[in-house]
């Protein structure tokens, strides 16, 4: 009998397919794997570029915090956590199964990080260099049009400097990635599945991992039932990836 799992994908911001993945008939499933890690960060020998990668997760972190404190002020919400609804429901939740920080900064290329820092500090360095030329940021095309604004020039560079490893961070998770993750999060799911006797689980991840993962789990014999967010932004997102 073959395994047969539900991946269902998110916007880790919002908890709407999350309420929707746990609306189904959960008794006919043994377990919610999630994607995540432990909160362990280690060091690493590529010491600036890894640690502003740090920096940059941390502040993501943050921000899904924030944003999701507000969120879960609003009454229609009244806030949602998975892992509880998952207990709740009777079954084992295990939201670990992804790679460690350090072992996806380890899955980019070397060349990709490098490429990727350089363009950004090249940026904020004619930017910092502007910042002695002009009083006020502008907006508009040298030659045909110019919207002068009452902005300090000064407060778009400070700006760009305390986003930069956010920045930095962002375009890997985006666009660094190697299938690495996927691998290890289907290697993970099959392994402890195994171990414990699950073979009808429930998967929440990023939306953006739903196909791979998807094609992972199935090389391992899985039969699974794949759905992509259904948030307006994860809507937007799909309708302008490239196949």
């Amino acid at each position: 009998m073959s395994k047969k799992a539900v991946v269902q994908g998110e916007w880790h911001i919002f908890a709407t397919d999350r309420k929707s993945l746990m609306d189904r008939d959960t008794e006919q499933y043994q377990a919610l794997y999630c994607e995540g890690r432990s909160g362990t960060i280690t060091p690493h020998p590529l010491r600036i570029r890894y640690n502003l990668y740090v920096i940059g997760i941390l502040t993501l972190k943050i921000c899904y915090l924030f944003v999701g404190h507000l969120y879960s002020k609003i009454p229609v919400s009244s806030g949602y956590e998975i892992g509880k609804e998952a207990r709740c429901e009777d079954l084992y939740f295990d939201d670990t199964i992804d790679l460690e920080t350090r072992e996806i900064f380890d899955s980019y290329s070397l060349r990709t990080v490098n490429l990727t820092l350089g363009i950004l500090l090249t940026t904020f360095v004619f930017q910092f260099l502007y910042t002695f030329m002009a009083n006020t940021f502008s907006i508009g095309f040298p030659g045909i049009f110019t919207i002068t604004t009452s902005i300090p020039i000064w407060i778009l560079t400070l700006l760009l400097g305390v986003l930069l490893p956010f920045v930095y961070s962002s375009l890997l998770i985006s666009y660094a990635n190697t299938g690495a993750r996927d691998k290890k999060m289907a290697n993970t799911i099959t392994e402890r599945c195994n171990e414990r006797g699950h073979d009808s689980v429930l998967v929440l991840v990023g939306d953006k991992h739903v196909c791979p993962l998807t094609e992972e789990l199935e090389k391992h014999g899985w039969e699974v039932d794949p759905h992509r967010s259904n948030t307006l932004p994860a809507r937007i997102h799909q309708h302008l990836e490239f196949d």
